[in-house]
C-alpha cells in the first residue's frame, strides 16, 4: 500500500485558500475627512495594505445619511474621519479585520461601524439606534 504524502496537499489546499482571498476583490472605500483630521493618514494606510482601494476626499459636510449615522453614535464614537463602503459607513479607527468581516456577513440591520475610543473596540450601530458591541466567540 502507498502511503499518500499529506505536506504537498496540505501546501495545495493552503495555496488555494491564500489566491482565493487574495484574489477577493474589496469594494472601493470612499473615505472623508475634514480637515484637522491628523490620523486619517494612518488609517488609509490601514485599509490600504488589506487590499482596499481608497478614494479620499476633504469635506466640509456630511451627507444627510452620514449625518444620521454621526447623530446616532455617543460622543466617544464620533470621529473627524469616515468611510463608505458597499452601503455601510465606517467611523473613526475601525480595524480592517472588522471590516471585511461586516462584509463578509453583509447584515442588512446595520448601518455603521464604529471605533468607540474609550473601550477601544468596534461596535455596530443598527438602523433602530441601538449599538451591538463584538463578543469573543
Amino acid at each position: 500500500m502507498r502511503k499518500i504524502a499529506t505536506v504537498p496537499i496540505v501546501a495545495g489546499i493552503a495555496l488555494v485558500t491564500l489566491a482565493a482571498f487574495v484574489s477577493t476583490e474589496r469594494p472601493a472605500v470612499q473615505l472623508i475627512h475634514s480637515d484637522e483630521c491628523s490620523t486619517v493618514e494612518l488609517w488609509q494606510e490601514d485599509l490600504a495594505a488589506h487590499g482596499f482601494d481608497i478614494q479620499p476626499t476633504l469635506i466640509d459636510e456630511l451627507t444627510l445619511s452620514e449625518q444620521r449615522a454621526m447623530r446616532l453614535l455617543p460622543d466617544e464614537m464620533r470621529d473627524c474621519k469616515m468611510a463608505s463602503i458597499a452601503g455601510y459607513h465606517v467611523i473613526g479607527d475601525v480595524s480592517a479585520d472588522d471590516i471585511i468581516h461586516l462584509l463578509r456577513r453583509k447584515p442588512l440591520d446595520v448601518l455603521a461601524l464604529a471605533h468607540d475610543s474609550i473601550s477601544d473596540e468596534t461596535v455596530a450601530l443598527h438602523h433602530d439606534g441601538t449599538l451591538e458591541r463584538k463578543t469573543d466567540g
